[in-house]
């Protein structure tokens, strides 16, 4: 089983989970036209692509949707609370939705098992294990609990949310009043300092790979979302890149595959 990040910001969220012959989109934020050229760059078929999962309804992770569904037939797998508002929001045909609930299901010799997480329409994290490897992708969430984060125990790899620096967020003169409080609310994003504690407790149960998804490109920048993130670790007594390896997803690009194996 691989994994490539394909885009990870507020304008486009994709990734991919794949083996040899099944590929399983997370989020479809993109174009068809810009995912059938990263496609093309990683070698991968769009023919062996088996379905798209779906974290929620926002634009940025579902407006290609309906040009995927329409050119090759994608099925699209989301929660039954979030199912209207996907619907609504792409204009695809209910009978090309599959509905889960809170439940594992399986998409080719994939094994989903989705997870609730906080945000300001319903939302779900995901595991996807494959032969007893696990993957974890969580983004989109204001808050997490101690049952989100022991969900992502024993994974390979944690895909999380790291979205933005809440000082720049406060002093953004970009940002009215009302979006300030969104973002900084329990149904909004989950900031560096949030993530480095979750990290944290990810370093101590045997995760060994984690990848920082979704940041602000105008509240946040990599290099303060990795110092902020290794200055906590360091805190604590976890030694970044030893302890736990650290990366981090491209706003808009191929990001590098990793192997989970």
């Amino acid at each position: 089983m691989r994994f490539c990040s394909l885009a990870s910001s507020s304008k486009g969220n994709c990734s991919v989970v794949y083996s040899d012959q099944e590929i399983l989109l997370i989020d479809m934020g993109i174009t068809l036209k810009d995912l059938e050229e990263k496609f093309n760059r990683l070698k991968l078929n769009m023919e062996n692509i088996i379905g798209v999962l779906v974290s929620h309804e926002h634009g940025d992770h579902t407006k290609g949707i309906l040009s995927l569904v329409r050119k090759y037939g994608v099925p699209v797998y989301t929660h039954y609370n979030a199912c209207d508002g996907v619907i609504n929001k792409t204009k695809i045909s209910s009978l090309c939705v599959t509905r889960f609930s809170d439940d594992t299901f399986s998409v080719g010799n994939f094994r989903v098992t989705p997870f609730r997480v906080s945000h300001d329409v319903c939302c779900v994290g995901f595991n996807i294990e494959e032969y007893c490897n696990k993957i974890s992708i969580v983004t989109d969430l204001g808050y997490t609990t101690n049952e989100i984060v022991e969900r992502l125990y024993g994974s390979r790899l944690v895909v999380i949310e790291s979205n933005h620096d809440e000082d720049m967020v406060v002093a953004s003169t970009k940002y009215p009043p009302v979006l300030k409080r969104r973002i900084l609310s329990d149904k909004g994003h989950l900031s560096n300092i949030n993530c480095a504690k979750v990290v944290a407790k990810l370093a101590q149960n045997n995760v060994r790979q984690v990848l920082f998804a979704h940041l602000s490109e105008e509240t946040n920048t990599p290099a303060l979302c990795y110092s902020t993130i290794c200055d906590y670790l360091e805190s604590v007594g976890i030694t970044p890149d030893v302890n736990i390896k650290l990366d981090i997803a491209k706003p808009n690009g191929v990001g590098p595959i990793f192997l989970i194996s």
